[in-house]
C-alpha cells in the first residue's frame, strides 16, 4: 500500500461515525471499566520531578520510585513505579510498571495490585497489541486486557500508553477460576525472558538453564528444585518422548490442544515474535496450575503482530514440540481447525475489520500530539493505513491458504 492510499484510507475510517465509541462513566468502579477498550482514558502521575528525572536517566534500570495514580476521579497514594519492557525501553517516554503494594503491603487499586503502562514505542499504529488481545480474549485464549490511556506525569501529556492487565495471581483467578476446591491463583507462573534463538530443544537437567530462561514470579522464596524441576522434566520429556507415546506422556503435563489453538491464533494474527517467532521462542507466560502437574501458557507483548495478511498458513515446526505435534494427525487437523476457527471469528460480525476502526478512530488524536513517540504522524498513518486494510485481507488469504496452500495463494 502507497503512503497516500494509507493516508486516504486513515482518513476515511476516521470520518465515520464516532457512535461506537462508549462514553466514560463519572466514576468507574470495576476493572470492566478500568479497561475498557471503547474508551480513551486518562491517567495521571504525580511525583518529585527529580524522581522522575532519575527514572528516565536510568531507564535501564528496575529501580521505584513513590508516586501518587489517579484515574477517573480515584487517586491511590504512595504507589511504585519503575522502568519495565526489553527492546522497548526508553529515556525519553518510558515504559512503566505500576505496583500500588510496593509500599504497602495490602493496597491495591479496583483489587489490583499492578499495572502496566506501555510506551507503544515498537508500534507505530498504536493498536496492534491492543487489538490482538481483544481478539485472543474473544477466541478463549489467556491474555491480558488492555485499555488506552492518555498518560500524564506532573500535569505534562507524556504521550499515548496501552494500560495493560498484569499477569498476576488476580488475573490468574480471573481466568481460571476454580477447578475443584482451588482457585487457581497459587500456582508456579514463569514469564519467559529470551536470551537466544532456542526452540525448545533440551536443556539437560541442570536447572541454571531453566532459571535464565524462566523467571519464577510465584513462590519465589521457594528453593530452585521446587521452582524449576518440574519445568526441566517437561522440556526433556518434549524432546525425548517419541511420537507414538507423545500424547500421552506429555498431555497431563502440558495443555496440547490449547498450545495448538495459542500458536494458531498468533499464525493468524501474522505474530512475528511469539512461541514460534521468527527468532525463537518469546513472549509468553508459562503456568502450572495450582495442585496440578499440567502447564498452559499466557499471552504476552503482542506489539509483533500484523506482520501482513500472507504470513503463512502452514505453521514454522521448527520448533520441537510444534515439529512433533505436527506428526501427530490429530495435531496436524487441530491445527487447520483452529486457523479456520481464527478466521471465522474474525469475520463474524465483522469483528476485526471493525475492532481496527474502532482502534484508529480512538487513539487518532492522542497519538499524533504524542510529543514523544520515536517515530513521525507520517509513519503513524502508514502504518495505520496497513491495519485498517489488514482483517480483510487477512481473511480473503486465510481462506484461500486453507484449501490450495500458501504458494497457491501468494504466500
Amino acid at each position: 500500500m502507497t503512503s497516500s492510499s494509507a493516508t486516504r484510507l486513515l482518513q476515511a475510517a476516521l470520518v465515520l461515525s464516532l457512535s461506537l465509541l462508549a462514553p466514560l462513566a463519572a466514576r468507574a468502579q470495576t476493572t470492566d471499566d478500568l479497561f475498557n477498550g471503547a474508551v480513551l482514558g486518562r491517567v495521571d502521575l504525580q511525583l518529585h520531578s527529580a524522581d522522575w528525572t532519575k527514572l528516565k536517566e536510568n531507564f535501564q534500570t528496575n529501580t521505584y520510585y513513590p508516586a501518587d495514580f489517579l484515574w477517573n476521579g480515584q487517586t491511590v497514594y504512595n504507589v511504585g513505579i519503575r522502568s519495565r519492557g526489553r527492546g522497548s525501553r526508553s529515556t525519553h517516554k518510558p515504559g512503566l510498571k505500576i505496583d500500588f503494594d510496593k509500599y504497602s503491603d495490602q493496597q491495591k487499586f479496583l483489587g489490583l495490585k499492578a499495572l502496566v503502562l506501555d510506551n507503544l514505542t515498537q508500534d507505530a499504529s498504536g493498536i496492534h497489541e491492543k487489538t490482538a488481545m481483544a481478539f485472543l480474549n474473544r477466541l478463549g485464549i489467556a491474555a491480558p486486557r488492555e485499555s488506552a490511556v492518555r498518560l500524564y506525569v506532573n500535569n505534562e501529556y507524556i504521550g499515548l500508553y496501552s494500560l495493560v492487565e498484569a499477569v498476576d495471581k488476580q488475573m490468574l483467578a480471573r481466568v481460571y477460576g476454580v477447578i475443584g476446591d482451588d482457585t487457581q491463583n497459587d500456582g508456579w507462573l514463569y514469564e519467559f525472558t529470551y536470551q537466544e534463538d532456542w526452540r525448545l530443544t533440551d536443556l539437560g537437567t541442570d536447572l541454571a538453564a531453566i532459571k535464565l530462561r524462566f523467571d519464577a514470579t510465584t513462590h519465589e522464596s521457594e528453593t530452585d528444585e521446587k521452582k524449576y524441576r518440574k519445568v526441566q522434566e517437561l522440556i526433556t520429556l518434549i524432546n525425548q518422548t517419541p511420537e507414538d507415546r507423545f500424547v500421552e506422556v506429555i498431555g497431563p503435563r502440558f495443555d496440547l490442544a490449547g498450545f495448538v489453538r495459542y500458536v494458531a491464533a498468533q499464525a493468524f494474527l501474522g505474530d512475528t515474535d511469539g512461541f514460534l517467532g521468527a527468532y525463537g521462542m518469546n513472549n509468553f507466560y508459562l503456568y502450572r496450575l495450582e495442585n496440578q502437574d499440567q502447564h498452559v501458557l499466557i499471552s504476552w507483548d503482542t506489539d509483533n503482530t500484523f506482520w501482513g495478511p500472507l504470513f503463512p498458513v502452514k505453521p514454522d515446526d521448527t520448533n520441537v514440540l510444534m515439529q512433533k505435534l505436527m506428526r501427530i494427525p490429530e495435531y496436524n487437523a487441530l491445527w487447520y481447525t483452529e486457523i479456520k476457527r481464527a478466521q471465522e471469528m474474525a469475520e463474524a460480525d465483522n469483528w476485526l475489520d471493525t475492532e481496527i476502526i474502532r482502534n484508529v478512530q480512538l487513539i487518532d488524536t492522542a497519538m499524533r500530539e504524542d510529543p514523544y513517540k520515536p517515530f513521525s504522524n507520517n509513519s503513524y498513518e502508514g502504518e495505520a493505513g496497513e491495519m485498517l486494510s489488514f482483517a480483510r485481507d487477512r481473511v480473503a488469504y486465510v481462506k484461500c491458504a486453507l484449501v490450495q496452500g500458501d504458494r497457491a495463494c501468494g504466500g
